[in-house]
């Protein structure tokens, strides 16, 4: 099943930034499973 996110994509050369909105229900979770997949 896949997820869909409203959000805003900032890519640079070392990071990717993900926005989304405050209201957005599962946001916390979304971070959390995001800090998990990080390498390192």
């Amino acid at each position: 099943k896949l997820i869909k996110v409203g959000a805003v994509i900032i890519r640079n050369t070392r990071r990717v930034r993900v926005l989304m909105s405050d209201s957005y229900p599962y946001k916390d979770e979304l971070a959390d499973l995001a800090r998990r997949l990080v390498p390192g």
